[in-house]
Order: C-alpha cells, then sequence, then structure tokens
C-alpha cells in the first residue's frame, strides 16, 4: 500500500507543472510578468552567490 506522503511528493512535480500550464493559459500576461521576474530573481540571487564566492577564495 501506498503511502499519502509517498504519493504526494511523487505527485507535487506534475502538479505543479499542471498548474503552470493552466496560469499560463487562463492569463497569459500574469504568467510572463511572474516568470520575468522569477527569472530575475534566480539570475540576481547566482550573480550574488558567485560573488561571495569570489570573496571568500580570495
Amino acid at each position: 500500500m501506498i503511502q499519502p506522503a509517498k504519493s504526494i511528493t511523487r505527485f507535487l512535480p506534475t502538479l505543479f507543472v499542471i498548474g503552470t500550464v493552466i496560469y499560463i493559459f487562463t492569463d497569459p500576461h500574469g504568467a510572463a510578468v511572474a516568470f520575468k521576474w522569477a527569472f530575475q530573481t534566480i539570475t540576481d540571487g547566482a550573480q550574488q552567490f558567485a560573488e561571495f564566492i569570489r570573496s571568500v577564495s580570495k
């Protein structure tokens, strides 16, 4: 018998993808703004992390 926690964690990425696709089709402009914000946040975080690594390695 499958434990509920394992089944939820197994299907969570699938549910996230389905929700994202529904969001894209229901609000394309909002989805574009959200994806742009997420991309900028990730790249800014990566740049800050790289600067931190450079300062630590000196």
